[in-house]
């Protein structure tokens, strides 16, 4: 599914124009977009962007900074000022990733000259805004699905360890067929 992340990723800084990453609803980094252009202005980014893609999650610190500014809750993509002082050189846009109404994630955009003229407030005038939500959309129904797998597998295990024979026989053959 890794791949599949990545792919929706790039489509979203394709639609936008800007290097976009995905976050689980933990900061934990799931994939990034490419930097860059023609020249290395493009490359530049703020030390909270490098930490996130260098260290594959965000610290505890950036985590409640943009919590404080209801990431979420937001139904809709939000924009997040600039702050120097916490490491974040350029704003973000963050454009949650739910699912049935639960945030699984956030797909996080650089503010910067390409998308400063979008208007956030009305989020779906813009196609281009349209296209990276309903892309956000699959991000989430993927990370839905993973969770399910994932809690489908930990109840097969527990029956592997616990059940009675019958039931621990139908979990390792569920188990092998599932794991492969």
């Amino acid at each position: 599914m890794r791949g599949e992340y990545q792919q929706l990723v790039d489509e979203i800084s394709a639609a936008l124009g800007a290097p976009a990453t995905l976050e689980d609803r933990d900061f934990g980094l799931i994939a990034f977009g490419a930097h860059g252009g023609d020249d290395d202005t493009d490359l530049l980014m703020d030390p909270v962007r490098t930490r996130s893609i260098l260290q594959r999650r965000s610290t505890a610190a950036v985590r409640a900074w943009f919590e404080a500014f209801g990431i979420a809750r937001a139904q809709a993509p939000l924009r997040i000022p600039p702050d120097p002082a916490a490491g974040v050189f350029t704003g973000r846009i963050c454009l949650p990733v739910r699912h049935r109404g639960v945030v699984l994630g956030y797909v996080w955009l650089l503010d910067d000259e390409h998308l400063a003229a979008l208007d956030l407030s009305v989020p779906f005038a813009d196609p281009r805004l349209a296209q990276a939500m309903e892309t956000a959309a699959r991000i989430g129904a993927l990370l839905a699905a993973e969770a399910r797998a994932g809690a489908e597998l930990g109840e097969l295990l527990r029956d592997l360890l616990t059940a009675r024979r019958p039931a621990r026989e139908a979990a390792r053959d569920a188990l092998r067929e599932a794991l492969g």
